[in-house]
């Protein structure tokens, strides 16, 4: 194998029950990342792998360029009925990179098919991660995964990420200002409105900024401004979505209609590689009144075994509840991790929604100095868990607008107990206390 870290032979799982691993000496994981905030559903769900048997034959595979089947369908109709109301359509994919890229240039059609070849350019933000393709990775405000990459990187303008504990604009304003969504509006008309075609953004960021929330009337003013210049506006939800913030959407906490939507991750709960791309009725409009085909294509866009689990998925979390029960979770988890700001000086801030948790650690509280990456603070707090049978996430470093600042991660599955939640941060508190000895 070729791993990502070669240095080491990671631990071999061989199975999961719950929100549980175990590896093959026997040492079981109490999954608190939901390995890497996919899992919704639960680890070891036998249930889906004994409906896809039942299923025999009839799951085979089929190419989505000539053919369609009814999982695919299905699934589709499913996701619909809980989006926003002026979604219209679903393109699958395979994974999260593949869903945004093919929005870019879903969104880049979009304009061809009405003659306006100009528009071309996304916008994106900092401190945001869109996949890593290299289109996707293009739109990504990822600087530790950009700096290797960008001789092959696309050009793409970025804007302030609403990152109001560390925000430029507004840190002497008492509080946002929405001067980051603004900066959105200056980017275009820099730029030029006839050239830009699409905005993307996370609603809530992921693990490049873990659990940034922004203001309640930033995506407000975000349709506004994309409405004023004509530019389709992307939400990605490929982390943030699908019950992990509580809601089936997480847009829907803005009130506001983007016009495509990402999922990914949750969706397929691990089970199997699934991702989604949604279209508004207005693209989908204007593809139908032009030439009708979108020039595109995945071998595995809607492969009926994925969406067969997929639409299994579906069925368990609105059976269970799990599309809300985040957000009956949150006040709990978030309740446990503010006590541990109040006994560690090194948690800087408690942010999400959610079971999307983000946890930010500094040197000095009161100045928000982050540690030095040498440190490598959240490396070895997450390390100092996982030898304690826990599991969490370390943020991608360099939070701090890509010079310094770490964070961590807490995602577990939608199937966690207020128990196994306790467990987690009791972990934490030990591992944040003896990293704090070691470095401070």
């Amino acid at each position: 194998m070729f791993y990502r870290d070669l240095a080491s032979v990671p631990p071999m799982i061989v199975r999961g029950e719950g929100v549980y691993l175990e590896d093959a000496d026997g040492r079981r994981y109490l999954d608190g990342a939901a390995s890497a905030a996919v899992v919704g559903i639960g680890h070891g769900r036998r249930e889906v792998w004994d409906a896809l048997a039942a299923e025999g034959d009839r799951v085979t595979f089929v190419y989505s360029a000539g053919f369609t089947h009814p999982w695919q369908e299905r699934l589709a109709t499913a996701i619909l009925d809980l989006a926003p109301a002026n979604m219209a359509a679903v393109y699958f994919t395979s994974g999260g990179s593949e869903a945004n890229e093919s929005a870019w240039k879903l969104a880049r059609q979009y304009f061809v098919e009405q003659g306006r070849h100009q528009k071309y350019k996304a916008i994106a933000r900092w401190q945001s991660f869109h996949g890593v393709t290299l289109a996707a990775l293009s739109l990504s405000g990822r600087t530790a995964w950009r700096q290797i990459y960008a001789p092959l990187l696309l050009p793409v303008p970025r804007v302030a990420p609403p990152y109001e504990y560390r925000c430029a604009f507004c840190a002497r304003a008492g509080g946002c200002t929405l001067a980051c969504a603004d900066d959105l509006e200056r980017t275009i008309l820099l730029e030029g409105p006839e050239t830009v075609a699409a905005f993307f953004a996370e609603p809530i960021a992921g693990s490049s900024a873990v659990g940034l929330v922004p203001h309640p009337d930033y995506f407000r003013r975000i349709r506004e401004i994309c409405d004023r210049h004509d530019v389709l506006f992307v939400a990605d939800e490929v982390l943030c979505g699908y019950g992990r913030a509580g809601t089936a959407f997480a847009i829907a906490e803005w009130g506001v209609e983007p016009d495509i939507i990402t999922l990914g991750k949750a969706i397929g709960s691990g089970y199997a590689p699934l991702a989604a791309m949604l279209v508004s009725d207005g693209i989908r409009q204007v593809f139908m009144q032009g030439s009708g085909r979108f020039v595109h294509g995945l071998t595995y866009s809607g492969t009926p075994s994925a969406c067969f689990i997929g639409l299994k998925v579906h069925e368990i979390m609105l059976r269970e509840g799990l599309f809300t029960r985040a957000k009956a979770l949150e006040e709990f988890l978030r309740s446990k991790l503010l006590g541990l700001a109040e006994r560690h000086e090194i948690i800087g801030e408690v942010r999400g929604r959610g079971l999307l948790q983000g946890v930010e650690l500094v040197a000095n509280r009161e100045t928000r100095r982050p540690l030095p990456p040498d440190c490598r603070i959240a490396e070895r707090v997450v390390r100092h868990m996982r030898d304690n049978g826990v599991l969490i996430a370390a943020g991608v470093p360099l939070v701090n607008f890509g010079r310094d600042g770490d964070h961590l991660q807490i995602s577990p599955p939608f199937t966690v107990t207020e128990q196994e939640i306790s467990f987690i941060v009791e972990a934490l508190d030990e591992a944040l206390a003896s990293t704090s000895k070691e470095i401070l």
